[in-house]
């Protein structure tokens, strides 16, 4: 390896040590009663029997959250791709599977629900942790809706709060190698001026071959008027995007 070549990989690996991993963020409400539920390691050492490639196999059951003090909200598979396939556990993560390699196509909808939610529930936050597939991950953001209710409910917040560089891919618009990321996608919804809430659902569509490593819901008492969930982590992304930039950059002029 060139000397060039070393300090250009020693000064991505830095880059990837300072932004850090696009994890969930913890979620302080500070104020009233709350609860969670998170799914982690959700892959097929963790829930055997949950389909493999390309996934056009139904779920057994419903997959209820196994994080530490979690409660007893499900997440489901509600329906896979259009084009066949659809959402399976892998060894890694929840695989939004087809055969076709086609970009942004719809890969298939999950549906997280809670039966029992919060007593005087008002607010409601959701996490995602989404790996990109050339460039997308979610097909369609999630939709709230409560009480087996058909109308959706507005969010007050939707934002990405921290994410990473996992890779590259070669895009056919720009000829070049374009990066790839994993996201941690946070959304927040006030529904203090709805009705009470006796049970709620939320549904969300991954692009095909985007995968899920993580999910969480919180729920609280309180009212929130703005954001609850973590500041995005703003420096990771900047650097993030620096240092792709530079690299880029320097794989043009080195030889």
């Amino acid at each position: 390896m060139k000397f060039r070549h070393f300090l250009l990989f020693s000064f991505w690996i830095g880059c990837v040590q300072e932004s850090g991993l696009a994890q969930i963020q913890v979620v302080n409400f500070g104020s009233g009663s709350s609860a969670s539920d998170a799914w982690v390691n959700v892959n097929s050492a963790t829930f055997s029997g949950y389909g493999g490639f390309p996934g056009n196999s139904p779920w057994p059951a419903p997959i209820g959250s196994n994080g530490t003090g979690s409660g007893d909200a499900d997440l489901s598979r509600v329906a896979g791709s259009s084009t066949g396939g659809g959402p399976f556990l892998s060894s890694s993560s929840i695989y939004f599977g087809n055969y076709a390699q086609v970009p942004n196509a719809m890969g298939g909808t999950l549906r997280v629900s809670d039966l029992t939610p919060l007593a005087n529930l008002k607010t409601l936050v959701f996490q995602i942790q989404i790996g990109e597939a050339t460039g997308y991950d979610l097909y369609s953001a999630p939709a709230l809706k409560i009480n087996g209710g058909s109308s959706i409910v507005n969010l007050l917040f939707s934002g990405i709060l921290n994410r990473f560089q996992s890779g590259t891919f070669p895009s056919p618009a720009t000829g070049l190698d374009e990066p790839v990321y994993l996201n941690t996608r946070g959304y927040q919804w006030d529904v203090s001026s709805l009705e009470t809430v006796t049970s709620f659902a939320i549904d969300f569509s991954g692009v095909t071959h985007s995968q899920i490593y993580g999910l969480q819901l919180d729920q609280s008492s309180s009212v929130f008027s703005s954001a609850v969930v973590p500041e995005p982590n703003v420096r990771g992304l900047v650097l993030a995007a620096a240092c792709f930039f530079l690299i880029r950059r320097r794989a043009c002029v080195v030889a």
